[in-house]
């Protein structure tokens, strides 16, 4: 994926459903609509919910019409739930259910407006909550034209002060659990509660004793589900979530505890069946340890499945990737991507934070939703994903990528270690890869050799699609800087040609024409070269007519057009690659063209 300092700000513009769905799916189906009722003055947090149904957000209009039209109807529910304390008056208590299942990266709201008693309009309101996947938190995101008020709706200490946000449009807020208030001035609109989420079961290795070995607990006798990179990160309360023993003379137990909570005790299983315990918070899917099992819960069947974590692959600021075994897919292993949410850029900094939780779950979505329907040889299966934890389960491909360093990189020239053969292996797959994709209307965005797995039994594969859009919609930002084409730093235009563009400099580096690229971003490279797409065009303050970063892009695309020029156009495959770097995009050879080519013209070794 490209560099996570471009995300400087949330920026998406999509929305779940257009204008004319949302407003069929209101007059066809409100869900329930009490115009007759009164609102129950019962807390919300007084009612009691279902422990075991993943009900992460309860919903309560205090509109007149009290209608809400959800953006999803599939995942919420009218449940009557009885308070911890029963009203003689009014014993159950009808309120919006919402559960989070393996697809919900957010619960959409929307309760339209309405004429008050002087006459005067209320505004309709638009919110979303996005589920953080390492903590209970939600984030609230306002997508309401105007600005309402945000307020803890909790009942707190006598004396406590109280908590009250103006939330703008397009502005988010991270709200912890419990029960919040949407007001626009003084007129209440919206009470909703944010319960935790469904803990996830942890089976440590079945060969473990009955003891914590000393590789799994720190001197303390404590052990940290955090990785290295990401211990920093962390705040005292989530430090504090880490697993003790107690002396096998005591009781015998694993004890989790919580931040604010008093200790959970969990007997330990017949040392046949492992240590079993439960974490609430946290990420499950990042802080497991090789050979270890998370039982994922769910509320029906599809949702609940296991992960049994094999192999490390790669792990950077923006993702994690590792091989697993997973229930749903037996007789096998699979590989397992999970987005990140939290990075050490963003490390103290909540507003960044809650924009980069936002983000990362549409990336996620986007992926899930463009790679789920295709079926191509050279391009990664996927099997499913979970957005609880911004996680993807794909086909293992037995390959390395091609900037695999020591594989297909050399250490010590930076050049590709393969040979022709290889190259025109690579096009001809990626190219077949790509034109299938194209022709569903889709761009790529990130083609480089990170992401091409490639292996002489397998062939070339594609991977990674978190980038992709649809081409009716291409990116603004996003990508790898070395791989983006001339046309985007005069028009800003993305679009097929700039996936073969994309390929054009990867298959220079395969040729050996090229280094790879990335090195040269390394500020101990004798050529070093850097730049943000994200400040490409951006107005620079000073009086130069252009930004740096679009300075050294045009010095790298200068260096791209000697290359081309130096080509042989007379061999056959270089020639498709002079054409796949042509800096007009109309002139740009296509995919489909170079499929003709390739099988008409029987290019081939020297």
């Amino acid at each position: 994926m490209g560099d996570p300092r471009e995300y400087s700000e949330f920026s998406e513009k999509t929305e779940p459903f257009s204008q004319s769905e949302i407003e069929a799916r209101m007059l066809s189906s409100r869900m329930e609509a009490f115009s007759n009722a009164t609102v129950s003055t019962v807390p919300l947090d007084h009612l009691v919910v279902p422990p075991d149904e993943g009900i992460r957000i309860l919903v309560r209009p205090l509109t007149r019409s009290r209608s809400v039209s959800p953006g999803n109807q599939d995942n919420c529910r009218w449940l009557a739930l009885h308070a911890e304390v029963a009203d003689n008056e009014q014993s159950q208590h009808k309120v919006l259910a919402v559960t989070q299942t393996s697809r919900d990266i957010k619960f959409s709201v929307r309760i339209p407006g309405e004429r008050l008693e002087d006459a005067s309009p209320r505004p309709p309101l638009w919110c979303e909550l996005y589920y953080d996947p390492t903590s209970d938190n939600q984030i609230l995101l306002n997508r309401s034209d105007v600005p309402f008020t945000l307020s803890r709706a909790s009942l707190r200490a006598v004396g406590s002060p109280g908590e009250e946000y103006e939330v703008r449009p397009g502005f988010n807020k991270a709200l912890n659990p419990g029960t919040w208030r949407i007001k626009f001035n003084e007129f209440e609109v919206l009470d909703f509660r944010i319960l935790e989420k469904r803990p996830a079961r942890l089976r440590l290795p079945s060969n473990s004793s009955s003891d914590v070995s000393s590789e799994m607990v720190s001197s303390s006798g404590k052990r940290s589900f955090v990785t290295d990179e990401d211990d920093a990160l962390l705040s005292p309360e989530r430090k504090k979530r880490s697993l003790s023993t107690t002396s096998k003379e005591e009781d015998g137990v694993i004890m989790f505890l919580p931040a604010q909570t008093n200790p959970l005790v969990f007997p330990l299983p017949t040392a046949d069946k492992g240590k079993e315990l439960v974490t609430s918070n946290g990420h499950p899917l990042l802080d497991m340890q090789p050979e270890e099992t998370v039982e994922i819960a769910g509320g029906c069947e599809l949702d609940e499945y296991t992960i049994t974590k094999k192999e490390p692959i790669a792990s950077t600021s923006l993702s994690s990737v590792f091989t697993a075994g997973y229930s749903k897919v037996p007789d096998g292993v699979i590989v397992v991507k999970v987005l990140k949410t939290r990075s050490p850029a963003l490390a103290n900094n909540g507003a960044a934070e809650a924009r980069n939780v936002i983000h990362q779950a549409d990336v996620w979505l986007r992926e899930l939703q463009y790679q789920e329907d295709l079926q191509h040889r050279s391009i990664v299966r996927l099997y499913g994903g979970d957005a609880r934890f911004l996680s993807l389960y794909m086909e293992h491909v037995d390959a390395r990528d091609l900037s695999s360093r020591g594989t297909w990189r050399s250490p010590s020239t930076e050049l590709f270690a393969g040979d022709r053969s290889d190259a025109l292996r690579i096009l001809r797959d990626i190219s077949s890869a790509l034109h299938y994709i194209h022709n569903r209307g889709l761009i790529h965005n990130d083609i480089k050799p990170a992401n091409i797995l490639y292996s002489r039994e397998r062939g070339a594969v594609l991977c990674d699609l978190g980038l992709s859009t649809h081409a009716r919609d291409p990116p603004s930002v996003g990508g790898t800087p070395w791989y983006v084409p001339p046309e985007f730093i005069i028009m800003k235009q993305r679009g097929p040609p700039s996936d073969v563009w994309a390929l054009g400099v990867t298959m220079l580096y395969v040729l050996g024409k090229i280094g790879f690229p990335e090195a040269r971003g390394n500020r101990a490279h004798p050529k070093h070269i850097h730049w943000l797409i994200a400040k490409v065009h951006q107005h620079p303050r000073d009086r130069n007519p252009q930004p740096e970063a679009a300075i050294h892009m045009r010095q790298w695309l200068s260096e791209m057009n000697a290359t081309r020029a130096g080509l042989n156009t007379q061999d056959k495959l270089e020639r498709l690659i002079h054409d796949m770097l042509a800096p007009n995009p109309n002139q740009r050879i296509t995919m489909k063209q170079i499929l003709a080519q390739m099988f008409s013209e029987h290019v081939a070794e020297k």
